[in-house]
């Protein structure tokens, strides 16, 4: 049980992020809007995958190393709260602009709406897998929350935790987004929804920093 604070930690975090419009909200929802709910749903099957696999190579990767250091573990705990300090300055920065278009989706995602539905999942890999970002956030969240002395099953629990999320978020944005109705209720609260999320992205990384 100690270490469920850790966990609740992390999904806390990492749904915070998905809910901040990013890359691939922008992806899934400009597609299912734009092209159909088939694929959008393929678009956010895709981007779970990719978050399959930036959880599981952090982990993989993170665990050694905070295992052999307790300065590097201090460092990235750091670089963790600063980065998310930063998310939630752009965060609240895109809430004050004004006149903002709320999707914009790339041209190749609309230019063949009968492509084959694999090739959706494909592109939603590669949107998040292309996403340098992800790295960095990947990096900021093993490194606050798995501590050197936690046993595998804490941070098989955080990927796994957070993958399901990832399929479940994504897959509901597609599935609403394909709705008119929905996208306009969004519009109208767009600019608070973003407030929110960025003052507990500042919230959470100044506790770290602070710490």
């Amino acid at each position: 049980m100690e270490y469920v604070p850790y966990l609740l930690t992390a999904y806390a975090i990492f749904m915070l992020a998905v809910l901040s419009p990013g890359p691939n909200f922008l992806a899934v929802t400009g597609t299912a809007m734009t092209v159909s709910r088939r694929a959008g749903l393929g678009l956010a099957l895709g981007v779970g995958c990719g978050t399959l696999c930036w959880s599981s190579m952090t982990m993989l990767g993170l665990t050694a190393i905070l295992a052999a250091s307790a300065d590097v573990a201090l460092i990235l705990r750091w670089a963790g709260g600063a980065y998310l300090v930063f998310l939630g300055y752009k965060s609240l920065r895109a809430a004050l602009r004004r006149n903002r278009p709320v999707t914009e989706t790339p041209a190749n995602l609309i230019a063949n709406p009968d492509r084959p539905f694999w090739r959706y999942i494909r592109r939603g890999l590669l949107v998040q897998a292309g996403n340098p970002k992800a790295a960095l956030f990947w990096l900021s969240v093993m490194s606050i929350v798995l501590r050197p002395d936690a046993p595998a099953w804490v941070a098989v629990a955080i990927v796994v935790g957070t993958t399901t999320i990832s399929f479940c978020w994504h897959l509901a944005l597609a599935w609403f987004f394909s709705t008119p109705a929905v996208m306009r209720v969004y519009r109208r609260a767009q600019r608070t929804i973003e407030g929110v999320l960025g003052a507990m992205f500042i919230i959470f990384g100044g506790k770290l920093l602070a710490g």
